[in-house]
């Protein structure tokens, strides 16, 4: 990449919640070195909405029909340099001629597969952040990684009055993120319901349409409580608000705990067949206020790098063995500290 001032870089990352919002950062180092240069995005449609959390962003192109309709849309000789933090077969073949002007990060999928095949642990655990940002390594190295200022913003339009709508006054209640997209990642519906009674206090819980019958649940079996149900009722970034309004949250390895990881709320991550060593643990340079809770010594952990909709071994015992009572209590602690 020339060292010059780039005028136009591209960033591509096609899926999912975390990744995308993971990239933001990304996008905040180059407003930082180059205030002037136009940031361009290319993803799923799915994921248009969420970029409205990176408002450095200038235009965003979809990935809707085939790589050939997309390539047609993007007049890719504009750009200094285009940041490939996907890196699949349907990027490289995106970018076809282009490779001068493509940076790719590292996916470390060697590591990857012997830590889920073999157990060998990364000699080094290293934040995905940290290998997207080491895709502007042709620009000047000299400057610092700043998470003083948030690097998701949530559009005026999702910010409400929580009172109203949910009966919680901000900074008093829990949240409780319900939901993963596999089913190895997330606590099973019974003992969500053991670990909501153990909290004390106000409760809200958060997810999408798919969490619903969780949601009715924990609803149904924890009417003693004051516990309020936002799932299914919120888009994402409404749901960051919740979040960043919270005195707590508690999360699965999910989309929500790296938006989470943006505001200044305690984090409390409860861990199933993934581990922080694949890198996507909540990014916070000192990792201040997130507590992680893993069932240590299982032979069978990790099994996968993203997840499974079932245990592959049958006993699901990465989350069948959490100890909820301890997590609970950490929750209750932490919610009662002043701040």
């Amino acid at each position: 990449m020339s060292s010059s001032n780039p005028k136009r870089i591209l960033i591509v990352r096609f899926s999912s919640i975390g990744d995308i919002v993971l990239t933001f950062p990304v996008v905040a180092a180059i407003k930082s070195l180059y205030p002037d240069c136009k940031i361009d995005y290319v993803t799923k449609l799915n994921f248009k909405v969420l970029l409205e959390g990176c408002p450095a962003i200038d235009e965003v192109f979809l990935l809707e029909d085939s790589l050939q309709a997309l390539r047609r849309k993007i007049n890719l000789a504009q750009y200094d340099a285009i940041l490939d933090l996907h890196n699949n077969l349907r990027t490289r073949l995106l970018f076809g001629f282009h490779l001068k002007r493509v940076f790719r990060f590292p996916k470390n999928n060697l590591e990857k597969w012997l830590l889920t095949t073999f157990k060998i642990f990364p000699k080094q655990r290293k934040h995905v952040v940290e290998r997207y940002l080491s895709t502007l390594s042709g620009l000047e190295s000299n400057w610092k990684i700043d998470t003083a200022n948030n690097s998701y913003t949530i559009p005026s339009s999702a910010q409400f009055d929580i009172q109203a709508r949910f009966d919680l006054a901000p900074k008093t209640y829990v949240a409780i993120a319900i939901g993963a997209q596999f089913a190895t990642k997330r606590l099973p519906t019974d003992m969500l319901i053991e670990l909501v009674k153990k909290i004390d206090g106000s409760v809200l819980l958060l997810g999408g349409k798919e969490d619903q019958a969780a949601s009715s649940a924990i609803l149904d079996a924890c009417k003693g409580q004051h516990l309020v149900s936002a799932v299914g009722l919120t888009n994402i970034h409404e749901s960051a608000w919740l979040v960043k309004n919270a005195r707590t949250l508690l999360t699965h390895d999910t989309g929500l705990m790296h938006i989470g990881a943006s505001f200044e709320v305690t984090l409390h991550v409860i861990w199933g067949n993934t581990i922080r060593d694949f890198g996507m643990y909540p990014y916070r340079l000192e990792q201040e206020e997130v507590y992680h809770y893993e069932v240590a010594d299982l032979p069978c952990r990790p099994c996968s790098k993203i997840g499974h909709q079932s245990c592959p071994k049958g006993h699901f015992e990465c989350m069948r063995k959490q100890d909820l009572t301890g997590i609970a209590a950490a929750m209750n602690q932490a919610s009662a500290t002043p701040r």
